[in-house]
């Protein structure tokens, strides 16, 4: 006999979503602004132009990314390694992401408020992972 054990689709895919989101927000620029004369200054992990707070937003998502894939692959493993049900902490952390986006996003707008900027793909992979999880998150909670 074959004893088969059904995988968690929500968790497989918080899985996929938050690894998409740290290669997203670790590889690429976070947000950026046109300085004149064509120059343009980007955000990033070790870009010069970043602001303290958009830095310490992309620091901390990628810390909280981590912790929820950490929580999903325990949920994944036929012999969990944490016993807890971590889901509501997942749910935190993934409306936590959500919000160090946008908190990082105005941070930087706000320091180059006098020129030209816009959001850029880590930004974007940050908040899509964040927001998506969140759903996710909650669809797993309300499924149990």
């Amino acid at each position: 006999m074959s004893s088969e054990r059904n995988v968690n689709v929500f968790a497989a895919l918080i899985l996929v979503l938050s690894i998409i989101g740290i290669i997203l927000l670790a590889t690429q620029y976070f947000a950026s602004f046109y300085l004149g004369s064509g120059y343009y200054r980007h955000s990033c992990l070790d870009c010069g132009y970043a602001t303290d707070g958009d830095l310490f937003a992309q620091i901390v998502m990628l810390i909280f990314l981590i912790i929820q894939i950490i929580i999903v692959i325990n949920d994944l493993l036929p012999n969990r390694f944490i016993k807890t049900d971590l889901d509501k902490i997942g749910l935190i952390l993934a409306a936590g992401t959500t919000l160090l986006a946008i908190i990082g996003l105005a941070s930087f707008g706000i320091a180059y408020a006098e020129y030209e900027w816009w959001p850029e793909t880590g930004f974007y992979g940050g908040i899509i992972a964040g927001l998506l999880n969140t759903i996710l998150f909650f669809l797993k909670f309300k499924n149990k």
